[in-house]
Formats: C-alpha cells, structure tokens, sequence
C-alpha cells in the first residue's frame, strides 16, 4: 500500500503534529503534502530522482518526506548533525539532484550552510528549497495551492521510496534503500503488536532520519494519532512537551528514558501522562528496564527489535509478564519470520546461540552502491542481521550481542549483554558496556565500562568481587573503568567507537603505569653460568608456584620450561653468556620468569625446529617474548594463574614466602 492511502485516515480536524513552536492538523497536513509534491513537481523532480532532506524534526520535514515520495522522488534522509563534507558524501554516492533544507547542525553555524552543501554535490540552486522559515510553515505557506495527484502506481510499493543511513556507530554508514510496502509492513506490525493500546498522542524522541523515528511517526499519523516532535532530546525540553501536550505514548532509546528520571518536574509532568513507552536502538539490560518499569508508574515498556535494514522484527506485547519485557526483545511481530543459524546457516535448537535471521515484506530493497555479495539476504530471502540470539521455550528471542562485538578471550567466546547484565545487577551501577580489548595473551581481554547512581561511590574491585560466583572467572572483566556520562550519537544511541577509544587510552595508561611498576618482584637473583645453578633456580620457582595455587602437574611445567630456559643459556653452545640473572614476578594475571645475560640474542622461534628445550618451553608457557632494555633483550616467560590472585593480599598474608626453598 501507498503512503498516500495509509495517511487518508485521520479526522480533518484533528491534530496531527505538534512542536515546540505549533501544530497543525491532519487536514493541514494531508493538503501541504500533496501541495508541497506539486511544488517539487515543478521543480523536475520526476519518478527515481533522489531529494536530500536535511533538518531537525519538524511537521515540515514530515512533510516534505511524504512530497518527495508523492512526487515519485525517492527521499535521503541525512543526519541533521553531519557537517557539510561529510554529508556531500553521502549525497555523492546516492546521486541526490535535489536538496531540502531545515534547521541543522551547520545552519547555525552558517547562514550558508545550504549553498555550501549544494555546490559541494554539485546540485543548482533551483533545485535546493530552505524550509527552515518554521516548523510548520510548510502547512501555511500551501495550505491554499493545488495538489499533486499521487505520482506512483500501487504496484510500485515495492519499489525504493527512501534511504535511510545506518548509523554508523562501528562501522561506515550504509544506505539502506526501503519501499513503501516495507514501512507499511512495518506500522501494521508495530500496530499489532501494541495489541489496541496504540495511543492519541505519541512523543517521538529520536530523529526522523532514524527508522525508529519515521516508524512510529508513520504508524501513529496513519491511526489519526497526532505526533509530538521535540527538536532535542535534553529532559527539561521533552518534559516541557510531554507535559504540553499530554503525550500519552513515546519513542526513545534507553538512554533518553533515562535521563528524564532526573528531571526536577518527572513524576507529575513525565510519569503521569506515559501509559506506552516503545523502546528500541540499543539494548538495555533486565535491571535497567526493571528499574524504568518501576520510575514510570503509569507506563508499560515495549521492548522491540529491529535495525534500519528491517524494523520491528521482534517486539514484547502489553500482556506480556513484566520479566518477559524486561529480558527479552519478544516474539516475531506479524508478517515476520525469524530464526537462529549457526555459522553454516543451519537452523539451531530453541536455546542455542547463533546469528538472527529474518524473512518478511518489512525488509530493505538492499544497500545502494554496494555488490550484492555484499548485501546481508541471501538469496532465500533470510537478512543476516549480524546479531547474536537464542529462543527459550517461549518463544521469546534474548539478544546476546553482535557477532562481530563477541570476545574471544583465550578461546572462549563471551557475549558482552551477559556480562553487562551481571554488572547492572550490582548495587549502585546504573549502566555498562562491556567491550574486548587486545591481550598479548588471551588475545582478547574483557573490559567494562560502567555509570554509577548519582549517590553511588565507584569501587572497582568491590564491582568485581560481586561478579566472583555470579560468572565465570574469564568472563570477569580485567579492568572496570568510571564514566560520567557514555557518548551518545545524535540517535541517542551508544557511540561505540567513541566510548571504545576512550577506553583503549585509560587502558593503555593504566598498562603503562603496569608496567613501570612491574609487578611485585618475588625474587631477583644473578647466578654463575654454570649447570649448578639450574637446580637451586627451579627449587625457588617450583616453591613459589604451589603457593600461588597452581596443580601439581602445571607447577611441574614451570620448572620444566625454567630449567629448559637455562640449559639453553647455560649449556647449548651459550658458554659465553657470562652470569645469568632470573627474575621471578608476579602480575596481576601471571607468573613471569625473565632472564637476562650477555650472551647472543636468543630467538626462540628460529629454534623452535632445531631445539629439544626450545620446543618444551613453547610447550609449557602461556606466552614468550623478548623486552629490550638499554639494548640488551630480556626473555619473558608468562604462565597464567590457575585460578584469581591477589598479588598484594597473597604477599601480605605470608604465602608469598619463598625463604624455606
């Protein structure tokens, strides 16, 4: 179905948008529309052509984005924070011959922002309109002009009607091109799936640009509901229209639920009106939805799923048990099939983890510009959604993460949501994002990043000693790192790369400062170059081992490689090694034993072949590598705990004590 049929439904006299600065009715709005795509008729745009729309949230956007698709153009949706070269880009790879212009980003700082942005696309002023007048001018200015008649037959449904950016937040933006069929799919599934509680009045508090945003916009107008449109998202200007106009349902990310809890006026101006409260683009964790259902007394929270590449996919229902919406992102919504694959793309068990697949009319036409070996459906139709799931017994899907965010620490696979969960679970941390990070060991490490409550001290070893015995001990992040606030992008999404650089900085701070300490050295000790110096340096280490709690058989390996290592130095053709010292250290994570001489420079892995020695140290240590100081190389062997150690508390109890070898 056309947007035009599925938009005829509203009383003429009814509201059908409202902002900060007025509102218009459905009336008003169905007659700009067609006026509006009469204008850009005359314009030339024709059947294909590709109009730009770059502005704030406003009745005029909404608008214009409905003109463009009557006029037969296909509208491009541009972030309204882009600055002008990034933006050209984007405009550059879609052919866009036509650019509409709101308030944005650049506007204000630039009264030429729009002529900037036409000459770097190469797009004639004739064919740019400014709309940035008023919200709503566009229902004023032809509210008395002529219409268009619709441009598209109803079988051009399917046909791509607008490009929707991907957000971009771990990766480059994509243009995701949908039809007309597709979005409708969409608001009759959000229409279902809200079970008849669709209300009069819906605050959209995340961009137009965004498919969550055009979603509910567009499913709210075609149900003759009105559509409140805050042009940020900042609590004191949503409480502001929220109370206003007495929005009775929202759109958001958690993030924005969130931060109205602090608002100063939230229990009479927030909490009293919202009866639904839709929330999608980017996970929240059980306790975090718990904690929102219990703040917002009157409202019920719909969890859904879904991507710009086909939105919703899976959604909770009003009836659902409140545990169900607090954990789960529900069940395929009407018209939607989803499974779980394995990495050969077969089907899994109900309770099995593997990548969401999805099957239905809601999905993309597919990425403009790229191959189609590049494109995430396959040819039985099934999008590859990149994301993590399994399916209980309900029916019910639990997203664990993208498969390209899962950790691989020492072999183990560890989905961030579950670590995350476990943290937001501890007192006092009222959010997390777990991420990898390099480890010259396990490959990867796990690290969280976490914001306390207002009135919550951070402590980060008391937040991983809650985590001991709720998950296992390689899940337990290495480092917990404090957080004011997470760096949004303008979706009010999680900017991951931004959070993730942030984190790499402290991390490697935080490992320099490691590493200038050094660990707590056990002993230091500088031997003659002789075979009688094997056995007293193994007696230290092998004592020093079993008191860090590692079994019998994996102590056993660590004097084997410490008595490999200086054979090699001692008696291997290094007689002109000169005195040898061994350093026994304990790091947070490992046991290192290092050793330094005169000798020549010894490459372990070009005698990984030739030696005996060399193969059983490779054999028995979890890492070897060669530190240079004052040019002279320094042979580390690491050998991981067995099991947790608190260097500074095994050292202070006396177990550390290694005299009686």
């Amino acid at each position: 179905m056309l947007f035009s049929e599925m938009l005829s439904r509203g009383d003429d006299s009814s509201m059908a948008i409202a902002t900060e600065r007025g509102r218009i009715t459905h009336g008003q709005f169905r007659t700009a529309v067609a006026a509006f795509a009469a204008h850009l008729h005359e314009m030339g745009v024709r059947e294909g052509d590709r109009v730009a729309i770059w502005g704030y949230n406003s009745a005029n956007w909404l608008i214009a984005f409905f003109a463009v698709v009557r006029a037969g153009g296909v509208a491009v949706l541009v972030n309204y924070s882009m600055d002008i070269p990034d933006a050209a880009a984007l405009l550059s790879r879609v052919n866009a011959r036509f650019i509409i212009c709101g308030d944005n980003g650049q506007t204000k700082r630039r009264d030429d922002a729009l002529a900037a942005l036409a000459e770097a696309v190469q797009v004639t002023p004739e064919h740019c309109v400014d709309i940035r007048d008023d919200a709503c001018s566009l229902a004023a200015e032809f509210a008395d002009k002529p219409g268009l008649p619709e441009q598209r037959k109803p079988e051009q449904a399917a046909d791509t009607a607008f490009i929707i950016f991907t957000s971009g937040t771990t990766s480059a933006p994509k243009a995701v091109c949908i039809s007309q069929r597709a979005l409708t799919a969409d608001a009759r599934a959000l229409e279902g799936g809200l079970e008849g509680t669709l209300g009069p009045r819906i605050c959209v508090a995340v961009p137009l640009f965004h498919i969550l945003g055009l979603l509910t916009s567009y499913a709210y107008l075609a149900q003759g509901s009105a559509v409140c449109l805050p042009q940020a998202y900042h609590a004191d200007q949503l409480t502001a229209i929220i109370d206003e106009y007495k929005a009775t349902d929202m759109a958001a990310v958690g993030a924005v639920y969130q931060s109205l809890l602090d608002a100063p006026s939230f229990e009479e101006s927030v909490a009293a009106h919202l009866a639904t409260c839709l929330i999608a683009g980017g996970m929240s964790t059980p306790v975090q939805m718990m904690r929102m259902e219990l703040a917002y007394t009157n409202a019920t929270f719909i969890n859904m799923y879904g991507l710009s590449e086909g939105a919703p996919l899976t959604m909770v229902h009003p009836s659902d048990l409140v545990e169900q919406r607090a954990g789960t992102v529900g069940r395929p919504v009407s018209g939607v099939r989803v499974r779980i694959a394995d990495a050969a793309g077969d089907s899994v068990a109900h309770g099995d983890l593997g990548e969401v697949l999805a099957q239905g009319a809601c999905l993309m036409n597919g990425y403009e510009g790229l191959p189609p070996e590049d494109h995430p459906i396959d040819a039985d139709g099934w999008l590859h959604t990149g994301d993590l799931g399994y399916f209980d017994e309900d029916g019910y899907l639990h997203l664990a993460g993208r498969l390209k965010d899962v950790i691989i620490r020492g072999g183990e696979n560890i989905a961030p949501p579950e670590v995350e969960s476990a943290l937001t679970d501890v007192e006092g941390v009222r959010d997390a994002k777990v991420m990898g990070a390099p480890h010259p060991i396990f490959g990867e490490s796990v690290e969280a990043c976490v914001r306390m409550d207002a009135d919550a001290a951070f402590d980060a070893d008391a937040i991983i000693g809650s985590l001991r015995g709720k998950l296992p001990r390689y899940k337990i992040p290495a480092h917990i790192f404090n957080f004011e606030e997470f760096p949004l992008n303008v979706n009010g999404k999680l900017d991951q790369r931004a959070l993730y650089k942030t984190m790499v900085g402290r991390l490697r701070t935080l490992q320099l400062d490691e590493e200038l300490v050094g660990g707590i050295t056990v002993f230091d000790v500088t031997v003659k170059n002789s075979r009688y110096a094997i056995e007293p340096v193994t007696a230290l280490v092998e004592h020093l081992a079993a008191n860090v709690g590692y079994s019998r058989k994996r102590a056993a390996k660590v004097c084997l490689a410490v008595e490999e290592m200086l054979t090699e130095r001692i008696l291997d053709a290094y007689s002109g090694a000169g005195d040898i010292r061994v350093r026994t250290t304990l790091m947070p994570e490992w046991l290192r034993v290092s050793f330094s001489d005169d000798g020549a420079e010894y490459v372990i892995d070009k005698r990984r072949d030739t030696s005996v020695s060399a193969k059983i140290i490779l054999g028995s240590v979890d890492d070897f590598h060669t530190e240079w100081h004052d040019g002279q190389p320094i042979y580390c062997m690491d050998f991981l705990y067995d099991d947790y150690l608190d260097v500074k508390s095994f050292l202070l109890k006396g177990d550390g004590d290694v005299s009686q070898a």
